[in-house]
């Protein structure tokens, strides 16, 4: 079985259409990282995150309610939660009562 390229490999990352929504979302969240404020730490961000993966949910690549800015380090965790969690498990993050 020869597996589809993703958006990713499609050159997702590198479009306009992508590099317009990043900005919307650094904007939106005042360039700060959104987990360091949880913390109660301000830090710039310069990452983007999908809080849903777009290999997973491709359909809410686009989505700016799907996005949230975060410094480098917090992206890099982010990377590693992912890598840990078993192939077939589906995490489901819940913030104040409600699946996200």
């Amino acid at each position: 079985m020869v597996k589809k390229p993703g958006l990713k490999e499609q050159g997702f990352y590198h479009g306009r259409t992508w590099r317009h929504l990043r900005k919307l979302a650094l904007q939106r969240d005042c360039y700060l990282c959104q987990e360091c404020l949880k913390k109660g730490h301000i830090t710039t961000a310069t990452e983007v995150h999908h809080l849903l993966p777009v290999d997973e949910r491709p359909d809410l690549a686009l989505e700016l309610a799907n996005l949230q800015s975060l410094c480098w380090q917090c992206h890099e965790q982010t990377k590693h939660r992912r890598d840990c969690t078993p192939k077939g498990i589906r995490v489901i993050r819940v913030r104040d009562g409600v699946a996200e």
